[in-house]
């Protein structure tokens, strides 16, 4: 299953939106444009299962993931969706609008569908119904989790991997499904992601070959990071990370290092439990959504995390948030789509911008209509600047030379 549009009516921000996401199947525009029918066509980029949405917090960048989990959960969205805010205030009724192509993982070969749901507030409470009802038969495997039909996983802003002393996994199951686990992150902050050690020992024994794959998969994400899953044990089970000749286990990592790790080894968990015996995870389909993928990341892994992810798993389609320019500076406008909220109305403008920020230096892309920002500097510093051309106007040659020197270090001069 991929997403291909969403229209969101009433849902916090989102007045009336309409936003369009690139997957492995689209179809892209590959040469010149020569037609009408070319022009409508965006150009193929290099990552095409890769989206980012970018904008200032409160413009709803974590909403269009819920959003998202929402109409892939179709009829069993009602689980998921209780929060009364959700409608826009002032409104008493919202509608999530999605486009969805399916597969033959979906056991539905080449179908597309919609997915509406319509939320009511009632009082405190939120009402959820779903339809079209004439899909009712076609949505039927997203009532079990024991298969990968509507893959989606989904990662809050908040990531937090429960401790391997305190895991029990048939508590997990008693208190919610295992489809709903996949996406719980986006939509409970306290909720914790599943430890790498608390599964994938097991796998080492009961399948080989998939254990390979997810060690395989786990050092083709780390390599940015120059970071390697080594598979061996500490003596309390937890594993093992290798940075040059030092060892590490996973809770002894940094923020940084646990937040990533702790999702990635959680997606993969999921992709294993419902991938099907002799298919390779790799060939998985499905929907991944990251909130603020660059989380605790040093600049140097920002500029490369997104190149991993998308490369390592392409047939999966990821829809990740971020306020750094330099994961923005790793992808080309086609990935890039910009959430703008107007100040007087408090609406949610979805648009790609189509201007080219792959291969900018981060002041360059802060001051392109991606991030919108007129300066980089501080204000003091400006200020400074702007009384020296002021003073200069005003016949103060001294004042005059320094404003010259400053144009001279590339630095900005009020007009």
């Amino acid at each position: 299953m991929y997403i291909e549009r969403l229209h969101l009516e009433n849902v916090r921000t989102f007045a009336d939106s309409r936003l369009e996401f690139v997957h492995p199947e689209r179809v892209f525009r590959k040469g010149a444009v020569r037609t009408a029918a070319d022009r409508r066509l965006l150009p193929l980029p290099k990552l095409p299962n890769v989206n980012l949405l970018l904008g200032d917090n409160g413009a709803g960048k974590s909403t269009v993931l819920r959003a998202i989990a929402a109409a892939a959960f179709g009829p069993a969205a009602q689980q998921l969706l209780r929060d009364a805010t959700l409608v826009r205030f002032g409104v008493e009724e919202a509608k999530i609008f999605a486009n969805l192509r399916l597969h033959e993982q979906d056991r539905a070969l080449g179908q597309e569908i919609t997915a509406d749901v319509l939320m009511q507030r009632k009082g405190e409470r939120l009402l959820v119904t779903v339809g079209p009802p004439q899909y009712e038969q076609v949505w039927e495997p997203v009532y079990e989790s024991k298969n990968d039909a509507f893959f989606v996983v989904g990662y809050g802003a908040t990531r937090r991997v429960e401790r391997l002393d305190s895991f029990d996994p048939g508590a997990r199951i008693k208190s919610r499904s295992q489809r709903d686990l996949r996406v719980q992150s986006l939509f409970e902050e306290s909720f914790s992601l599943i430890p790498l050690a608390g599964w994938l020992h097991q796998l080492r024994t009961t399948n080989p070959g998939r254990y390979k794959q997810v060690a395989g998969l786990l050092n083709a994400l780390l390599a940015p990071a120059e970071w390697s899953f080594t598979g061996r044990q500490d003596d309390r089970g937890d594993y093992l990370f290798q940075h040059g000749q030092t060892q590490v286990p996973f809770q002894a990592l940094s923020d940084g290092y646990r937040a990533f790790i702790g999702w990635v080894a959680d997606l993969l968990y999921h992709v294993c439990y419902g991938c099907p015996s002799g298919k390779k995870l790799v060939d998985g389909r499905g929907v991944v959504l990251v909130d603020e993928i660059d989380l605790h990341l040093h600049p140097k892994w920002q500029m490369k995390v997104i190149q991993a992810v998308g490369r390592s798993l392409p047939r999966m389609q990821f829809i990740l948030t971020s306020h750094s320019p330099l994961v923005a500076g790793s992808l080309e406008w086609m990935n890039i789509i910009t959430l703008k909220t107007g100040a007087k109305t408090n609406r949610t403008v979805a648009k790609r911008l189509q201007q080219s920020v792959r291969g900018l230096d981060a002041d360059q892309i802060l001051l392109t209509g991606f991030f919108g920002l007129k300066t980089t500097r501080a204000a003091s510093k400006r200020n400074q600047i702007n009384d020296l051309a002021q003073r200069a106007g005003r016949g103060d040659k001294q004042a005059a030379h320094d404003v010259i020197l400053a144009m001279s270090r590339g630095e900005e001069v009020e007009s």
